[in-house]
Order: C-alpha cells, then sequence, then structure tokens
C-alpha cells in the first residue's frame, strides 16, 4: 500500500493538470497573403473564420484564404457576422455590410454613407455587435444603431471606449469615466462604477452565472455583481496589468482567455489561477495580442499584431512542442524518480514531472551530460534506467551521473526483458546483431549465425526468437540453451521472394507474435510452421491506411500508429476493437521511419513527434463517439465557364441547366471547420468518375468540356483516421448544342423534307426537262418543217410574187410594143378606116395597161410576203400619197427604174422623179442607196 501511495504521488502532477495543454499553429502573413496586423476575429455558422486585416476583411474557409478589399483599402478594424451571407466590418471613417452574391464573394455596401462623416471625422469604429434587431457601430466619440433599414445616432455627451457584450447586454465606458449599459439608443450609468475613471476598461467578461468579470490597463480585475465592485485574485491582476491587458475571451470550457500587448496570451481558472501562458517564448509567434475568439468546436484564434496564431487542444493530449527546436526528434521517453526523460536525437533531457505544469515546460528541460548523440530509447528495468545510445548501452544514474555497461562497443535500438529456460536475460538490439545478457553473471553473448542489425527483438510462448531487421525481414529463430548461437533460423520478407512484404515490424499479443508489413497483419502458426494472415487484426483495421507501428501498452491494449493518426485498441487473439483515435493535428507529425509511444506507466503514454512530445493520460479520457461523426460538406458556388474563358454563376438552390458552350464546370465547396478538425474533401462526379478523388485539402474541383447530359457532383470530407462524412450530391445537365436540341432536330426534319420536296422537285424538273426536251426535239422538228413550210410558202409568195410582177411588166411591155405596133401601122397607113379600129385597141391596150386589178393583185402578193410594210411605212412617214407606197413596194423588191416604170406604166423619167421626191420625203442622203434603205426596213 505504501508503494501504490507513492506512485500515485509520483503520478499526481500529470493527474491534476486540468488545463488541457493546446498545440499552437502560427499563421504568418505569408499563408494569409495580407497584412501583419489583425484587429477583429468573427465567424459564421458555416465555420467560416474572418479577420480585420490592415488592407482588409480576411476570409479563410479552412483550406483558401481570400482578401475582401474596403474601398479606399481601409483597415477593417472590426468584424461582426450576421450570417454567412452578410459581414459587417468598421473602419476609419467608415463602416458598411458586405453581401455574398451568388458566385460566393462578398460585395461591400457603405452604412455610413448616410450619414455626415463630419460627425466621425478621423474616427476608427472599433466594435461591432450584433443584438436581436439590430447592430451597433461604436467609435472613440459616438455609437450608431443601425435597424437594417436606416442608421440612427446614439446620443451621448462625450466619447467611449469599448463596447462589450454580456450575455445579451451591452456595456460601455464613457471614456476614461463611468460604465454605462446600452438598450436601444439609450446609454443608463450604472451606479458605482466611477471607480474606472482615469483607467481604460478594456474586458468586461460574465463570470459565475450572473456576474461580471471587468478587466482594466492599469487598476487590476473586478467583479461586479450587480450592486458592488469588488477586486479579484490580485496576483492576475498585477500579472495582466503589468502585461497590460487588451482582449479577453471566456470559453465554452469555463477557462479564461486573456490577451495582453506585451506578454501573450494567458489561460486563467475561475479563480484567477494562471493555468497556461502562451508567448514567444514558447509558442506564439508575437507577444502583443489585439483580439481573441473562440470558435465553434472550443479552439481560440488569436490575432496578433503580427500574424494570426491557433490554439487547438487535442482531445486527451497535452502538447509539449519544441519551438526553438532545443531538443529536437524526440524518440523515447521515461517516467523515473519523479522525472520525465525524453530521449531525442541530441541526447537525453529531463524534466521535474511536476514542471509539466508549468506554462513553459519545455524552457525547464535540461541535457544530461554525457548523452549527446542519438538515443533511441529509455527503459526502466529492474529500477533502473537503461539509455539505448548511438554509442552504446548507458545507465542514467539516480544523480543524473552516466556510465556505460555491459561493454557493448556498437550503438543499441532497444533492450528487452526476457525469460529463457528459467535465466533472465536482456536482449540487446543493436546496430551489428542481438546481444544477450544473462543477468545472473552480467555476461554478454553474441549468436554469430545473424550478424546484422537488429532494431526490436522478442520471444514467443514457445521459445523462438524473433529478430527485427533494421531495414528489412523478420528472422524466427531457436537459440542454444548455452546461448552462444542459434540452432536453426528462418527468414521471413525482405528479398527472400516468399510473398511477405520487405520490411515488417512485430509485437507481441498473448505469447504469440504478430507482424505487421505494408498495411496488413500476419501470424505464426507454430502447428503448420507457416506466416498466416492475421483477418481480426485486417478486418478492424480495414479502413485505416499506411499503419507504421504497433506499440503494447498492457495486457490487451496497443497503440497503432499510422504517420499522421494514432489508434488505441484491445486485441486478445480472438477479438479486436478500436477504442480510441486521435487526429495529430497540424504541424504535427511522429518521426518518419522510428514511429513510436512510449509507455510512461499504466495511466500515461508519451507521442513521439519529431518536434517535441504529446502525453495522453487515460485518467482525463473524454470518451468520444468512434463513429463517423465528420460534418457534412456544402457547396458554396457553381460556376461555368465557355472557350473564351467567360464565366457564368447558376443558383444552387435549383437544379442547373447548362448551355453546352459553357460547358467547363467548376464547383466550389467547403465545410464546417475545415482547418480545425484537419479533414480533406474527396468527391465525384457520376458519370465521369469511376470512383472519389484521392484525398485532397481543397475547396473546389473542375471538369472541363463536359458532353451533354445529366450528372451529379458528389463531395464528402475525410479525415486522417480513415473516417469519411456522409456525401452531398448535386444533380446538374449540361444541355446539348444548338445543333442537338429539340428545335435543332425539328428543323432537321424540316430541312430534311425541304430537302427531299427539293430533290423530289428536281427529279420532277429533270423528268419535266426531259419530257420538254423531247416535245421541244418534236415541236422542232414540228416547227423545221413548218418552217420548211413556211419557207416553200414563203418561196411560192416570192415566186408567185415575182411571177406576177414580171407577168405584169411582160404584159405592160407587150402592150406597149403592140401599141407602139400599131401606132406605127397606122402612121404609116393613115386610113380613115383603120382610126376607130385603131382607137379602139389603144382604149383596149390603155385599159389593160392601167388595170387597178393587176395593182390589187401585186399588192395582195406583196403583202403576204412584207406583211404590215406599207403600214409601218406610213406609220413612220405619214406624208406618203398612195403612188409613193407603190414606189416603195417596187424598191423593196429591189426593181430597177426600167421594171418600175413598166409595173406603174410611167416613163423613166417620171420614176426618176418619183424617185427624187421619195427621198425628199423619207430625208434620206444622197449617197444612201434607195433600194438598200428599203431593203433594210422589216
Amino acid at each position: 500500500m505504501k508503494y501504490i501511495f507513492l506512485l500515485f504521488l509520483t503520478f499526481l502532477p500529470f493527474i491534476s493538470i486540468s488545463a488541457n495543454k493546446p498545440h499552437v499553429i502560427n499563421l504568418s502573413k505569408s499563408m494569409y497573403r495580407a497584412d501583419n496586423k489583425n484587429w477583429s476575429i468573427a465567424q459564421d455558422e458555416k465555420g467560416i473564420m474572418y479577420f480585420g486585416n490592415d488592407i482588409g476583411l480576411l476570409e479563410f474557409d479552412g483550406v483558401e484564404w481570400r482578401l475582401n478589399r474596403i474601398p479606399n483599402s481601409l483597415i477593417a478594424r472590426s468584424v461582426a457576422v450576421l450570417s454567412h451571407q452578410t459581414i459587417f466590418t468598421g473602419s476609419y471613417e467608415e463602416f458598411g455590410r458586405w453581401d455574398r452574391d451568388i458566385s460566393g464573394k462578398l460585395v461591400y455596401t457603405s452604412l455610413s454613407d448616410q450619414l455626415d462623416k463630419a460627425l466621425f471625422k478621423n474616427d476608427d469604429f472599433w466594435k461591432i455587435w450584433i443584438a436581436e434587431d439590430c447592430v451597433y457601430f461604436q467609435s472613440f466619440s459616438s455609437i450608431y444603431m443601425y435597424d437594417y433599414k436606416t442608421v440612427k445616432h446614439v446620443p451621448f455627451n462625450g466619447g467611449f471606449l469599448l463596447l462589450s457584450k454580456v450575455r445579451n447586454e451591452f456595456l460601455v465606458q464613457q471614456m476614461f469615466g463611468a460604465l454605462y449599459r446600452l438598450k436601444g439608443t439609450t446609454l443608463t450609468k450604472i451606479e458605482g462604477s466611477e471607480i474606472f475613471t482615469n483607467t481604460d476598461v478594456r474586458v468586461i467578461l460574465p463570470y459565475s452565472t450572473d456576474k461580471y468579470l471587468i478587466g482594466t490597463s492599469t487598476k487590476g480585475m473586478y467583479i461586479y455583481d450587480g450592486k458592488t465592485f469588488n477586486q479579484w485574485n490580485a496576483a492576475i491582476s498585477s500579472t495582466l496589468s503589468s502585461a497590460e491587458l487588451n482582449c479577453g475571451i471566456l470559453s465554452s470550457k469555463g477557462v479564461y482567455f486573456f490577451g495582453t500587448i506585451l506578454d501573450g496570451i494567458y489561460q486563467v481558472d475561475e479563480s484567477g489561477n494562471i493555468l497556461d501562458h502562451l508567448s514567444t517564448i514558447n509558442t506564439l509567434q508575437n507577444n502583443t495580442v489585439l483580439s481573441l475568439y473562440e470558435d465553434n468546436i472550443g479552439n481560440v484564434w488569436a490575432a496578433l499584431d503580427k500574424g494570426i496564431s491557433y490554439i487547438q487542444h487535442i482531445e486527451n493530449m497535452d502538447c509539449y512542442i519544441d519551438k526553438g527546436g532545443k531538443t529536437g526528434a524526440v524518440y523515447g521517453g521515461a517516467l523515473w524518480n519523479d522525472k520525465l526523460f525524453v530521449a531525442t536525437n541530441q541526447g537525453v533531457f529531463y524534466i521535474a514531472a511536476e514542471d509539466l505544469r508549468k506554462p513553459e515546460a519545455l524552457a525547464n528541460m535540461k541535457l544530461i551530460n554525457g548523452t549527446q548523440g542519438q538515443v533511441w530509447t529509455l527503459k526502466v528495468v529492474n529500477g533502473k534506467l537503461y539509455c539505448c545510445h548511438n554509442k552504446g548501452l548507458k545507465l542514467i544514474n539516480s544523480n543524473l551521473s552516466v556510465s556505460d555497461v555491459f561493454d557493448i562497443h556498437t550503438g543499441v535500438y532497444n533492450i528487452m526483458e526476457a525469460k529463457y529456460k528459467e535465466k533472465d536475460l536482456l536482449f540487446l538490439s543493436t546496430y551489428q546483431s542481438l546481444k544477450i545478457v544473462d543477468l545472473a553473471t552480467n555476461k554478454v553473448y553474441m549468436p554469430k549465425q545473424i550478424s546484422e542489425p537488429i532494431i526490436n527483438a522478442d520471444i514467443d510462448h514457445i521459445g523462438n526468437i524473433w529478430l527485427e531487421h533494421a531495414n528489412r525481414g523478420i528472422y524466427r529463430c531457436k537459440l542454444s540453451d548455452d546461448l552462444s548461437g542459434f540452432e536453426t533460423f528462418s527468414y521471413y520478407g525482405g528479398s527472400n521472394k516468399d510473398g511477405f512484404p520487405y520490411k515488417m515490424k512485430m509485437f507481441k499479443v498473448g505469447g504469440r507474435i504478430v507482424l505487421l508489413g505494408n498495411n496488413e497483419f500476419y501470424t505464426y502458426d507454430d502447428i503448420s510452421n507457416k506466416i498466416v494472415p492475421n483477418t481480426i487484426l485486417n478486418d478492424c483495421f480495414k479502413n485505416v491506411k499506411n499503419l507504421k507501428q504497433i506499440v503494447h501498452i498492457r495486457g490487451n491494449l496497443f497503440w497503432a500508429l499510422t504517420d499522421a493518426s494514432i489508434y488505441k485498441f484491445s486485441y486478445d487473439g480472438y477479438e479486436a476493437s478500436i477504442l480510441e483515435s486521435y487526429n495529430l493535428g497540424m504541424n504535427l507529425s511522429l518521426v518518419n521511419a522510428y514511429e513510436n509511444v512510449s509507455i510512461l506507466n499504466d495511466s500515461l503514454s508519451l507521442v513521439c513527434l519529431d518536434n517535441g512530445f504529446m502525453i495522453y493520460n487515460k485518467e482525463h479520457v473524454v470518451k468520444k463517439d468512434l463513429q463517423n461523426k465528420l460534418p457534412l460538406p456544402y457547396l458554396r458556388m457553381l460556376g461555368t465557364t465557355n472557350g473564351y474563358g467567360d464565366y457564368e454563376y447558376k443558383n444552387l438552390a435549383q437544379l442547373a441547366k447548362v448551355s453546352y458552350n459553357y460547358n467547363t464546370i467548376t464547383f466550389g465547396f467547403s465545410a464546417e471547420n475545415a482547418f480545425s478538425s484537419n479533414f480533406s474533401f474527396q468527391y465525384m462526379l457520376q458519370g465521369v468518375d469511376k470512383d472519389w478523388s484521392v484525398p485532397q485539402k481543397v475547396n473546389g474541383a473542375q471538369y472541363a468540356r463536359l458532353p451533354e447530359g445529366k450528372y451529379v457532383f458528389m463531395v464528402r470530407t475525410v479525415d486522417n483516421l480513415g473516417h469519411y462524412s456522409e456525401s452531398i450530391s448535386y444533380e446538374f445537365e449540361i444541355l446539348p448544342p444548338w445543333y442537338q436540341t429539340i428545335w435543332a432536330y425539328m428543323f432537321y426534319i424540316l430541312a430534311f423534307f425541304f430537302v427531299m420536296y427539293i430533290i423530289w422537285m428536281l427529279i420532277l424538273r429533270r423528268y419535266r426537262n426531259l419530257h420538254l426536251q423531247k416535245i421541244r426535239h418534236r415541236e422542232t422538228k414540228r416547227l423545221k418543217m413548218l418552217a420548211g413550210e413556211l419557207q416553200q410558202e414563203v418561196e411560192q409568195k416570192s415566186a408567185e410574187l415575182l411571177t406576177q410582177t414580171s407577168f405584169i411588166i411582160q404584159k405592160n411591155e407587150l402592150i406597149l410594143k403592140v401599141k407602139d405596133i400599131i401606132d406605127d401601122f397606122y402612121s404609116k397607113n393613115r386610113n380613115n378606116a383603120l382610126i376607130p379600129l385603131s382607137q379602139k385597141i389603144n382604149a383596149l391596150l390603155n385599159s389593160n395597161m392601167n388595170t387597178e386589178d393587176d395593182w390589187k393583185t401585186f399588192l395582195l402578193k406583196f403583202e403576204e410576203k412584207h406583211t404590215g410594210f406599207f403600214k409601218k411605212m406610213k406609220t413612220l412617214y405619214p406624208q406618203l400619197t398612195n403612188n409613193d407606197l407603190r414606189l416603195c413596194a417596187c424598191l423593196k423588191l429591189n426593181l430597177e427604174t426600167k421594171e418600175i416604170a413598166s409595173l406603174m406604166n410611167l416613163s423613166i423619167r417620171a420614176v426618176e422623179n418619183s424617185r427624187y421626191r421619195l427621198r425628199k420625203k423619207l430625208n434620206i442622203l444622197p449617197s444612201q442607196n434607195l433600194n438598200e434603205f428599203f431593203l433594210n426596213i422589216d
């Protein structure tokens, strides 16, 4: 009982630690791509963080930082969140609201433009608080109330310091004066608050259920119970006053965080005891804290004069991170003589157990002289602390001196107690081989059959010695009774080509050896003398990737380590189950290839990190639901792009129908506390992707030039423990290109019928043309026949006309000859008896010489051949007489003057005169041939 009590006292410092030591992540301006100085912090219901920065409003979804610039690049002094859609900011001589558009971007609208800015000239708006039905904007000179319609001024004589919200009340200090309650636009003085005259009230926080904790810059801290003001914890008041208190919050765990101007952040309990102190000495990147904010999972953000810090509490773990690299990478640890000893690549460091409660714990760690160099393992054996060192096995004495033991002369990886055939042994895993120490004689044995670096050794329930090679494979050996060598040995893995992984780790469960390699577990079956898969453990860890090491805790409890997470599980050889799982968080990682957890005692385990260590205390474990509780992601925007880079955004509240021209799709997504919870995203587009994408820390996905059709985009969150959330999905449709729409198809149908109609018409036309050609051919033949007939008729008419003309001319000539003969006969034979006969004959000849019937017959024949000739001549030359027309007809027939004279029964001279007169009437030049003139008239 006395021993148990002493153990209890030894571990009491660990158990009594009530504050979970956090892991601090520092974010510099190179990471968030804005200015150094940050003034204020807020968070919306979707977990998006907002920071008032020197050059604008910073927005952080856990993956991507966005800087929203205020007009004129003003400072964002204050930030308040109404919802994910609406944010308020205060600046220099300016305050306003941001509203999120369909693209997910914030668009600024000034509210102070409604006011006369002369009222707050040269003022910054330092605080913004959202009440039930309005928003308050506070500067040093005035307070304004915005009821979402108009902005009203809160009337008051004098300036203000900082407006605070406590529970549902708003309290503000008159500049260097008393405190006032603000309700609506009315300020009511708090009686007794004159004690704050000539000091600054920097912090007003809730205390207990109905009290107030008031922090000042120079007069310390006070508790206000509604009636009186009483000083609170003089020690913390003095500390915060000297560090110049600037801001503070009450966390959901009931712990106060106070930010100072000179000395970082103090974590204080309700009684005023300092639980932790974060500063540049240990974790923070800057000591000037301008604002503090607790996010919705209980972690704290700090806006600093230089950068942003995130104070993350890892459940059930106390973090001791070596910011300056003093200790180096940690490979193991041991708890001995009320001290914690840590094995690192620089030597062995130690610290008193009770000093781990101090804020700057790692600063109190000291190096043990003589241990400088690589230390692999620390182990307590029979009350002695052994150090497995790069230079051999060393013993750390109670006075912290160091001595070499067992004369090893080579580096030692590990040490293990073993009992072999009633002998108490130590197995030393060294750089050269396995070395065995007989504790009864302190004699060292080195089996020579395997002269290779051994990193771990163990013995199973039937006496097999198992050796884990430092770089490859596993040996199973039978040790000789005199410990001088191995009687037999078998080799598994490595380059043995037996199907086992090249490199394997080993651990023991209930006396049996279990192997781990390539994320698969194997067990030695001593009955069949084979290595077989361990289906129980494989099923247990089927969703866990990249298993690196298994560490035995006690009994059936083990740690399983990956590169970024650890699991506590139970396994008794028959059943296995994961009991607890821990994500190491950001900027924390185990030592690559040497992942390890050192078991300090039944309650404490030390997780070895490459920049410090964490301590797990099972007495403080908060039971966690191992079921999938990751937050659901959400879509924040859907953008579409065409080939020219033009963007269009779609409303996510309805099914998106995307034009084919804009068929490059970009999804933006996020999830609550993506940064805080350190998870990734997986996405898949049904119809394009066959499986989920690899987990990535991204907040968007793009698919270029999707073909037409309906798609479903799915996204889910995934953590380092292998858990994933339910997926959310969004259905959208890529519309067909214009040439594949229903209207296009209708057009194609109409065009088809139109083309068919055209083709039909062309066919008809072709056949019609062929038919017409036949008709034309027949008609041509007929016309040729008719033309021939007409030609014959014309020729006949011409012949008849010629014959008729010739006949008349010949007849007239004959008559004239007969007349001349008679006249000659009468003149020679003048006989009265012949006179009557001569007269009758002349009368008869004259009547036949000048008959109209001949002319009518001639003119009819002429008109048949030259139709319309006389009409045309009469139309062109109305002055022509009948005799002129007869002369024209003769000339048209190209008759000679003599023939014309004979035909017209005129003398040649008369014909010549008639021709002359006709030329005059027709206005024909003397040089022009009269006959040719008429020949050219149709």
